[in-house]
């Protein structure tokens, strides 16, 4: 189960009625979607891969972190996601390798899911005087792109988001490469009338997450994942394990915890 680490009725409801120990905690990150385009940095190339060579890259990048799927190819293949793409220095063009049979030295991945497909969000109750504010920052950022003013999307009215998964970066300059294709899908989102943000949620220890463009108020500092092994006490007994095994193990070759696109 997953919740916010402030609602401590959930919390106390799970892990002190139902026996569920807290597991990880990670971080939603949000990025609102501005009028203006974000300019992409130079020297850097953006490649769409095709599903079957994006599960491959990932099966080789992120296959040791933790809830990786079995099935990624299949949501890969999936109608909501809108593409995986993957950012490297200009100078590796000309030894680009259709086929991945080797990767970068240098490169950042990332997939888009078309969440508002499936959900949208409304934000109600603020007072006139903010509504006024957010009005006015976008018609500002309308008139005056050039100024590039952080305007306030129309959250006021139901709104789809993208959400970014396998996220994954390595390499020299690999940051820039990262914020490369945080822009790039800033972009795509810009061009969907009803998507006004984009959404990541990454582990603690993720070096992805220093990266990530995302706005503080809009974020989530901690959500919380709370979990319960199905195993009787006879089974922990019989094979030599403790009752939270499960819980204290790690992924010890990667910080990394796989976010699963149809469970956000």
């Amino acid at each position: 189960m997953a919740t916010d680490s402030y609602n401590e009725a959930s919390l106390n409801l799970f892990t002190l009625k139902c026996d569920y120990i807290r597991f990880r905690s990670l971080t939603i990150l949000v990025q609102p979607v501005h009028a203006h385009n974000k300019p992409l940095i130079s020297g850097v190339v953006i490649k769409q891969l095709d599903p079957k060579l994006a599960s491959a890259v990932y099966c080789k990048t992120l296959g040791d972190s933790e809830f990786f799927p079995e099935d990624m190819d299949v949501i890969l293949h999936n109608k909501l996601n809108l593409g995986t793409f993957m950012a490297i220095p200009k100078s590796y063009v000309d030894y680009w390798d259709p086929k991945m049979t080797i990767l970068p030295p240098s490169f950042a991945i990332l997939s888009i899911w078309n969440t508002k497909e499936v959900f949208r969000f409304q934000v109600k109750g603020v007072s006139p005087l903010t509504y006024a504010e957010c009005a006015g920052s976008r018609v500002l950022d309308t008139l005056m792109p050039c100024l590039r003013l952080p305007s306030v999307p129309n959250f006021f009215k139901q709104f789809g988001v993208y959400f970014l998964y396998g996220l994954h970066m390595r390499g020299y300059g690999a940051s820039r490469l990262m914020k490369s294709l945080c822009a790039h899908a800033h972009n795509m989102a810009r061009n969907d009338v009803l998507c006004r943000a984009v959404v990541a949620e990454v582990g603690k220890r993720d070096p992805v997450r220093e990266v990530m463009p995302h706005w503080r108020k809009f974020s989530w500092a901690e959500d919380i994942w709370c979990i319960k092994e199905l195993a009787t006490a006879k089974q922990d007994i019989n094979t030599n394990r403790g009752p939270h095994d499960c819980i204290t193990s790690t992924s010890k070759s990667s910080p990394v915890i796989f976010v699963d696109p149809r469970d956000f």
